[in-house]
């Protein structure tokens, strides 16, 4: 599966579920940083980059609900699209798998590629709409973060519709243990 991903902030999440509200059609994006107070700390660690202990080398394509693991530490920036490192949940790890949904939003005539900006705008919508239900308690008072792939043009010629919503410490580092029903 070749995929984009994206760390949402706060800021476009409330102005999209304004506009959403106002029932208006327009894009919303933003790059500005992502500002809360939290109890997770970032680790620090001096180990070479390589699958931690105990982890296999998964697809993207693979991942489902619950599944946690670690995004490769080497410096192929596109390394991440390809395979992560799937780790047992109660060992430290970056991200878990919250929910995975088929794409159904917009569509070009005859079923092709509605653009990067209308496929990533519909999958995070789709995942901060799912949050709740795995965390226990609504995005915008998390201490946690989204992180959403979704299917790039090349994935979707191929019939890739999946969309992929994983959860992380907003800080980045690690956690241990599963965020579901943590109300974090």
């Amino acid at each position: 599966m070749t995929v984009r991903s994206t760390t949402a902030s706060r800021t476009r999440v409330a102005i999209c579920t304004l506009v959403i509200g106002a029932s208006a059609v327009v894009g919303c994006s933003s790059d500005e940083p992502t500002t809360s107070s939290t109890t997770t700390t970032e680790a620090t660690t001096t180990t070479a980059a390589g699958p931690p202990a105990g982890a296999t080398e998964a697809g993207l394509r693979g991942l489902e609900v619950g599944t946690c693991f670690v995004l490769p530490e080497d410096d192929d920036p596109e390394a991440q699209d390809r395979a992560v490192w799937v780790i047992d949940c109660a060992n430290p790890h970056t991200h878990e798998v919250y929910d995975v949904v088929d794409y159904d939003g917009p569509v070009l005539k005859g079923g092709g590629y509605a653009g990067v900006d209308a496929v990533q705008d519909w999958a995070e919508q789709a995942c901060f709409g799912r949050f709740e239900a795995f965390v226990g308690i609504p995005w915008t008072r998390s201490t946690l973060e989204i992180e959403t792939w979704w299917p790039s043009e090349e994935s979707w010629g191929r019939g890739d519709r999946t969309v992929i919503c994983t959860v992380f410490p907003e800080t980045g580092g690690s956690a241990t243990g599963s965020r579901r029903g943590t109300a974090e």
